[in-house]
């Protein structure tokens, strides 16, 4: 189903999407390897079955786990006919994400999101604040927006990977995902340009009972609620944004 099909100008994201980020941001952004090691694939499909038959349904009675949610999430994004970037934006992200000077860099790419439908703008912020979220979490969950952004970006661009000529690209691909993540307050609630300290956390470990993602796709103050947006990100009592 479309994504505007599955929104309303006065629940602008998606009920599914919100429930599976309260979820993991009330329960679980501490998780190592969040979005990166795989949930239990049933559990992950019976979240989106359950949802589909009562949208009422509470995911933390359902007793899954965080893994399984964060799953869900993302196959709900990559079972969108389109991609939430645009692909007619594409060329114009992988352009601006070439130009050198870092400022004029990240200037070029916020005009570009503007260019975003507006439904499409409004759930990538929300995702991309979530994501952000997770990654202030990277020395306990080990999620920086590098690992991140390598598991979301085929997942939100979804680029024909049977070209040869993506394979040239793919890190541009990557980076402009992670340059998103990084530098969220600058794009979406007008916030200074971040310094990024280059600190790679370690990949999570994989062990027999749990996968890991490969690149290619298939406590918190209250979860962001988008119809409430602020200029600035919430404020954390715990410090963790």
């Amino acid at each position: 189903m479309p994504l505007q099909d599955l929104v309303t100008a006065e629940k602008p994201i998606p009920l599914f999407v919100e429930k599976c980020v309260e979820f993991i941001e009330d329960t679980g952004l501490c998780t190592e390897g969040l979005y990166r090691v795989s949930g239990n694939k049933t559990d992950q499909d019976n979240i989106q079955k359950q949802f589909d038959q009562d949208h009422s349904i509470s995911l933390v009675s359902m007793e899954v786990t965080v893994n399984a949610v964060a799953g869900a999430l993302k196959a709900f994004f990559a079972d969108l006919p389109d991609p939430l970037i645009p692909y007619s934006l594409h060329p114009e992200l992988l352009e601006a994400a070439k130009i050198p000077d870092k400022t004029e860099r990240l200037h070029a790419l916020k005009e570009i999101v503007k260019k975003f439908h507006p439904v499409n703008y409004d759930v990538f912020r929300y995702v991309i604040t979530h994501l952000n979220r997770v990654s202030q979490q990277n020395k306990i969950n080990l999620m920086t927006a590098d690992n991140l952004s390598i598991c979301f970006w085929p997942t939100l661009m979804r680029p024909d990977f049977e070209k040869r000529e993506f394979l040239s690209t793919t890190k541009i691909h990557q980076s402009v995902v992670e340059t998103f993540i990084q530098q969220c307050q600058f794009f979406f609630y007008n916030g200074e340009i971040v310094e990024v300290v280059n600190t790679v956390a370690p990949p999570p470990p994989s062990n027999p009972g749990q996968l890991v993602e490969p690149m290619v796709p298939l406590q918190l103050p209250p979860p962001l609620q988008p119809q409430l947006i602020q200029p600035q990100l919430p404020t954390d009592p715990l410090g963790i944004i």
